[in-house]
């Protein structure tokens, strides 16, 4: 059965290991070169024994040389929805959909072992290859996380770290369960495309800043005061007057910080006045990696609810 499963999908598993390799070779060159840049411009030495603000014209001249494959980054969260596409949809559907799970049930092979084969050969292969996936991600990006700080934004967050090992798991485990039920490859793979796609963006978009109640911080906006939160995933930040009414940066600039001979001195006793205050909401950078854990244990137990009711499913309503 082992051998029988191979068989079936060892092109799946060439082309999947082929594309990872040009990939790779990809993100090897130019994760090279980006990190001998960064190094060798002095921006590394920089960040690390200074304040980011004395770094600007550093962090302007790499982010400005590298923009192009900054840009290239929101094409590496299409790889796990492409292993759930290709991999999961198909591997029941397709047998199902022309009825030779028949002929390997009527060969002493019973249904929990098919499946376990199939199912324990697809998982292992998907995890190999989305753990590997991520390594090179996340090293490939800390160049570019360590000039900006921003691996915590979304987009950054999701292709980088554990996730998108437990993305990868849930995408082939959905469409799994979506082939084992529709039956029609063609039709499992739009389920999983919908699927996937939805499930992520709720949790992106929505759940995810509720994992952990967020930092709320007050502060005069004096001048000079840095309302910068390096390396956080900042929510929202709005500024108040006196009287709880929303104004925006421009008012509170052009209300106290306007007009010759303004001092610093002046500026401050004219905000304090009018009661301006900042009120900002993040996340703070330490939770990088709490957020992480939370984000990958929720994908892994729907793809392990998912994988459990494919196997209920296919005992109990497939003949």
């Amino acid at each position: 059965m082992s051998w029988l499963t191979w068989r079936q999908h060892r092109l799946q598993a060439l082309s999947t290991a082929g594309a990872l390799g040009l990939i790779g070779l990809f993100m090897a060159l130019t994760g090279a070169h980006m990190s001998s840049v960064f190094h060798g411009s002095g921006l590394s030495h920089c960040l690390a024994t200074r304040s980011h603000g004395d770094c600007g014209e550093l962090q302007s001249a790499f982010e400005s040389r590298f923009s192009v494959l900054r840009q290239l980054g929101p094409l590496f969260l299409v790889l796990p929805l492409l292993l759930g596409f290709f991999w999961g949809a198909p591997l029941l559907a397709r047998e199902l959909e022309h009825g030779t799970h028949r002929l390997a049930w009527t060969q002493s092979i019973g249904r929990l072992r098919w499946l376990t084969v199939k199912l324990g050969f697809v998982i292992a292969f998907t995890a190999l290859v989305a753990v590997v996936y991520s390594l090179v991600v996340s090293w490939w990006s800390g160049p570019l996380n360590a000039s900006t700080g921003d691996r915590f934004q979304p987009g950054n967050f999701d292709q980088q770290g554990l996730v998108p090992a437990a993305y990868a798991l849930f995408a082939v485990a959905l469409g799994t369960a979506a082939g084992a039920v529709m039956r029609k490859t063609l039709a499992a793979m739009a389920v999983t495309l919908g699927g996937f796609v939805a499930v992520r963006l709720v949790v992106a978009a929505v759940i995810r800043r509720h994992f952990v109640a967020p930092v709320t911080e007050r502060y005069a906006s004096l001048p000079g005061r840095d309302t910068v939160h390096p390396g956080a995933w900042v929510l929202s930040q709005h500024a108040f007057d006196k009287h709880g009414r929303v104004v925006s940066q421009f008012e509170v600039g052009s209300t106290c910080h306007e007009g010759a001979g303004v001092t610093v001195r002046a500026a401050d006793r004219c905000i304090r006045a009018h009661g301006f205050m900042n009120v900002d909401v993040f996340q703070p950078a330490g939770r990088f990696w709490l957020f992480q854990g939370i984000e990958t244990a929720v994908f892994t137990g729907l793809a392990v609810a998912l994988l459990a009711f494919t196997i209920w499913w296919v005992r109990a309503r497939i003949s």
